[in-house]
C-alpha cells in the first residue's frame, strides 16, 4: 500500500505542476508532461487494489489532466491563429516576392 500511496502522490504533484505552468512555457510544459507520464507508468506498475479513496483520487487527478490538456489546446489554437494572421500580413506586404491578389496598394 505504501508504493500505491507514493505513486498517487507523485501523480497528484505532477498533475498539479502541469496545471500551474503558463501555456507559453513549452519546455517546462514538456518536462511536466514527461514527469506525469512517468508517474502514470509507476502507478500502472504498482497494480493497486482499488479502494473508493483511490478511485476518488484518480478521478481528481484525471480532472486536473483534462484541464491542463484544454489549456494546451487553447494555446495551440491561439498560436495557429496568430501564425495565420502574421502570414497574411507577410504576404500582403509582398515580403515573399510573389504578388498577392489580396495585396493592399498603399502607394496611391
Amino acid at each position: 500500500m505504501r508504493d500505491l500511496e507514493q505513486a498517487l502522490r507523485e501523480l497528484e504533484a505532477a498533475t498539479a505542476a502541469l496545471a500551474e505552468i503558463p501555456a507559453d512555457h513549452l519546455e517546462a510544459m514538456r518536462a511536466a508532461l514527461d514527469r506525469r507520464s512517468e508517474a502514470l507508468a509507476c502507478l500502472a506498475e504498482v497494480g493497486p487494489r482499488y479502494s473508493e479513496e483511490t478511485l476518488q483520487r484518480l478521478r481528481l487527478i484525471c480532472e486536473g489532466g483534462v484541464k491542463a490538456q484544454a489549456r494546451i489546446c487553447n494555446f495551440r489554437s491561439a498560436a495557429l491563429a496568430e501564425w495565420v494572421q502574421w502570414s497574411r500580413i507577410y504576404r500582403a506586404l509582398g515580403a515573399d516576392g510573389c504578388p498577392d491578389p489580396m495585396r493592399i496598394n498603399c502607394r496611391g
